[in-house]
């Protein structure tokens, strides 16, 4: 037997124990019959998937299923997509490429692959919209592979995908046209390429320019996607797979050549420099200082190690029976690494609580209202009272404190292709947890973040933790009734925003038509913005100051909030109408108020 043949039979061999359980489960049903037509006997095979792959089918489907149980086509803006929406009509309608100075995402992917989808399905909200579901939906088969890279099981790589999909803030902005989600998901499939692609011992150059490829569209997306790449060079410097030698030259180009050279040339050939918000965002950085800056840091710390429990807490609820073997740690450095966890963590909690501070932080894609953006005055009714939040935060606590034992405990696992890509993994979540920083430092002394900038340490903490379990038995059953409530909360509070956004612009188009000018109203800010901040720009009207809704001052300074749609009575306005609307969610009945400023007294 020559050497290849030896190889040829090894690899065999292995496949063939690989594929033994797999095979087993397949079930095969053959059958016959006699064509009416030709009196021909036809036969089939029906193939049904591996019972491994089952789960990934379910969670593949109810993805789908879902997009019909929201209203995808809803003509209707959701909070900042509005700026985007516009840059893509231009795109459509005009022929020209022209990005709003108003944004502060790079925005040219997303200005491109939204344009594709309004060229097929027309250009409206729900086009582009859907979009983002199509995206994000391409990220979750890369997330599957991702845990597949990382040696979890097929059962378990479905329950991280459907944690990661239906999380409530990722879910609620998929349906949107916002930029966060659509970077996350060239974030994930370009984490895939690039763990696929330098796994040790292999020689994948096309996974390794994949992931290239889908981090220098990250860099036309936002400009955090230059930390894509910075965190794959991090990994491979730390672990001595790069070296300042002649063979590092090739897989170090590999990485980084494509992104850099885009993240350069959109900002010396297209950007001409730094786009108008960027450089408002960096004004923002410099008026912080040093204690300010530090001030957000500390915040920010605490908020996201929180937000981890929050992410993982499905998956971390089906190891509790395994807590006894999560908690024998052998090594100084691994209670030092828990110890340290739970002291910022314990620290934060209270320090937040002595503010009256609790999950949500953070609230944008999900608040008290639940899964969404208002941005409406009065917006939505809370879901529950304070001690359900209280609970929730309790809860989110310590999932992540049990979240530091189990990556504690896996400090100590053998080298390996795993191990590996979990380092690369928690390389590049470390340069996105640097990257929540800057454009958190334009809310630093008011909601100090939103949870969307915080939303890329998402999938990392899901991929960790699936890879610290990967020796621990977990209750299964227990996990899948976690996701599957999580999703009925994400895609009933989603179904609900959107619901709740219709309304809105259906009452405001009905007041246009009734001749009432949009700078009379006040119909939110995305219905707002939409229409007049671009008439604002044109017509030099400056923004105010505390005169009305924080989108009334900056974005639409041009109306004079005479009539507001509001989600309840506001002092100063008399009701001239009251709309109920459908909300699955809330508890008692809900409804939108047409409102009329009161004239002044004599």
């Amino acid at each position: 037997m020559t050497w290849q043949q030896s190889r040829s039979a090894e690899r065999l061999n292995g496949h063939n124990k690989d594929s033994a359980s797999t095979l087993e489960s397949t079930a095969v049903a053959t059958a016959t019959r006699s064509d009416p037509a030709t009196g021909s006997t036809l036969s089939w095979r029906l193939l049904s998937l591996p019972r491994s792959l089952w789960p990934l089918g379910v969670v593949v489907a109810t993805y789908a299923i879902a997009a019909f149980v929201v209203p995808t086509l809803a003509p209707v803006a959701v909070s900042d997509d509005w700026t985007y929406a516009r840059s893509v009509e231009y795109l459509v309608n005009d022929g020209r490429f022209h990005i709003l100075p108003v944004a502060a995402a790079t925005q040219v992917f997303q200005l491109f692959w939204g344009a594709l989808f309004a060229e097929v399905f027309g250009m409206t909200f729900g086009a582009l919209r859907l979009s983002t579901v199509v995206l994000v939906f391409l990220s979750g088969l890369a997330f599957y592979g991702l845990c597949r890279e990382m040696r979890v099981s097929r059962e378990r790589s479905a329950l991280g995908t459907a944690v990661y999909l239906f999380n409530p803030i990722l879910f609620a902005l998929s349906y949107s046209f916002m930029s966060d989600p659509q970077f996350l998901a060239l974030l994930v499939i370009s984490g895939y390429g690039y763990v696929r692609g330098l796994r040790p011992g292999g020689e994948g150059e096309w996974a390794t320019l994949l992931g290239s490829f889908a981090a220098a569209l990250a860099c036309l997306q936002r400009p955090h996607g230059a930390l894509i790449p910075l965190g794959v060079v991090t990994y491979l410097v730390l672990s001595r797979r790069l070296r300042w030698d002649r063979a590092s030259v090739a897989p170090f180009l590999r990485v980084v050549a494509i992104p850099a050279l885009t993240f350069v040339g959109y900002y010396l050939l297209i950007s001409r420099g730094l786009p108008h918000q960027q450089g408002y965002f960096l004004d923002e950085a410099k008026a912080a200082g040093f204690d300010e800056t530090w001030l957000l840091v500390k915040r920010l710390t605490v908020i996201e190690l929180v937000y981890v429990g929050l992410f993982v807490l499905p998956i971390v609820a089906a190891a509790l029976p395994a807590l006894g073997d999560l908690t024998r740690l052998d090594r100084v450095q691994q209670w030092l690494v828990v110890f340290a966890w739970e002291a910022v963590l314990i620290g934060g909690v209270v320090w937040f609580a002595g503010e009256n501070r609790w999950m949500p932080y953070i609230p944008h894609f999900l608040g008290r209202a639940g899964p969404g953006s208002g941005d409406l005055r009065g917006a939505r009714p809370p879901l529950a009272g304070r001690d359900a939040f209280v609970a929730a935060t309790i809860a989110c606590a310590v999932a992540s404190f049990l979240f530091s034992l189990m990556l504690a405990r896996s400090m100590t696992r053998r080298p390996g292709r795993d191990r590996s890509a979990a380092g690369m993994a928690l390389a590049m979540v470390a340069w996105q947890v640097v990257g929540a920083v800057p454009p958190s430092l334009l809310f630093r002394n008011w909601i100090i973040s939103l949870d969307r900038y915080i939303l890329p340490l998402m999938p990392f903490a899901i991929l960790l933790v699936l890879w610290a379990l990967n020796d621990v038995r977990l209750l299964a059953p227990v996990a899948w009734v976690f996701v599957a409530l999580t999703a009925l909360f994400s895609i009933a509070g989603t179904r609900d925003v959107l619901v709740f956004q219709e309304n809105v612009w259906t009452l405001a188009q009905q007041m246009n038509e009734q001749g009432i000018p949009n700078t009379s109203l006040d119909a939110g800010y995305a219905w707002d913005a939409y229409h007049l901040w671009e008439y604002g720009v044109a017509n030099g009207i400056p923004e105010k100051q505390l005169t009305g809704a924080w989108w009334t001052d900056v974005y639409a300074p041009a109306t004079d909030s005479t009539y507001v749609i509001a989600g309840e009575p506001l002092p100063g306005y008399v009701v001239l109408a009251q709309h109920p609307y459908s909300a699955w969610l809330q508890r008692k009945p809900v409804s939108l108020y047409v409102l009329q400023r009161e004239p002044p007294v004599q």
